[in-house]
């Protein structure tokens, strides 16, 4: 039973990243303004992540306004989910999600500075194969190819999603993966509330699909394991793990919107999965 129990770290992760890289392929189906669908998707994660608790947590859900650190993540998150989307609209499923998966070299190079320690060498390997593959988008970085923006987009997501994870590390010492998580979101769909009426009702009724899953799969389920995880490994580490996410949001960016990406988009999610068939094998859990 404990050696089942060990791999217990290992399956969030793996979870978390079938369900997260649902959202590039949902939020290209949804087609409606960023932040009016980041709101909506808020919203329905504060809901069903009240009611998912309700029926098998139990855990008593406090707010946390007061604390200035969590909400700062809050907002961090926000702007990461708001910027992945204008990505997804300048660019198709496979640029967003590649360009956004940077952050877990970002997330390494900024724990570094902060522990003043030198990354390991491995980490350092499979960061750049990372960046690899990102390159392998746009080899010239040519700001009048046609997915440049997404690009960008999706490298600024990274960034912001790096200090998100760092600083939720940290707050996880004081609070439970779900009073953090509910918090972060809540603040989020407050943010995002004058963005209500971008969108028209008929608008919304049409998208009401993946807007739904959205929510339940990607904002709920997904991002919730994701923090459960940070409480078994450092946030350079679980970065590095789910970087497989842009393979998998193309295989379901293939079968949802039938995006069939070029060959260099191949080639870049190759050297990602390198990446993260090297971090799983490095990294442990409860040793950072």
């Amino acid at each position: 039973m404990t050696r089942y129990r060990a791999f217990v770290p290992y399956l969030l992760v793996v979870f978390a990243t079938l369900f997260i890289s649902l959202s590039g392929p949902l939020g290209r189906l949804a087609n409606l303004d960023p932040p009016f669908v980041i709101f909506i998707r808020s919203c329905i994660g504060v809901v069903s992540l009240y009611v998912l608790n309700i029926f098998f947590g139990n855990e008593k859900i406090e707010l946390k306004f007061r604390d200035k650190s969590l909400v700062l993540t809050g907002v961090i998150m926000t702007i990461h989910w708001v910027l992945f989307f204008y990505s997804l609209k300048y660019g198709t499923v496979a640029v967003a999600a590649v360009s956004v998966f940077t952050y877990p070299l970002q997330t390494l190079f900024i724990e570094s500075l902060i522990k003043r320690k030198f990354p390991d060498k491995m980490y350092i390997f499979s960061g750049v194969l990372v960046v690899l593959g990102v390159w392998l988008l746009n080899p010239q970085f040519d700001v009048h190819y046609q997915y440049f923006w997404g690009i960008i987009w999706g490298l600024l997501a990274g960034t912001f999603l790096a200090v998100r994870n760092i600083l939720s590390k940290n707050i996880l010492e004081r609070y439970t993966p779900l009073n953090t998580y509910f918090n972060q979101v809540l603040i989020a769909s407050c943010l995002l509330f004058p963005f209500a009426w971008r969108e028209t009702f008929d608008a919304m009724a049409e998208q009401w699909v993946p807007l739904l899953l959205l929510g339940l799969l990607t904002t709920s389920l997904g991002h919730m394991l994701m923090m459960k995880s940070l409480k078994h490994f450092s946030a350079g580490e679980v970065g590095l793990m789910v970087s497989g996410q842009p393979v998998s949001a193309i295989i379901f960016g293939y079968f949802l919107l039938g995006e069939v990406p070029g060959n260099m988009v191949y080639f870049g999610a190759f050297f990602i999965l390198i990446a993260v068939i090297l971090s799983f094998i490095k990294i442990s859990p409860d040793k950072s």
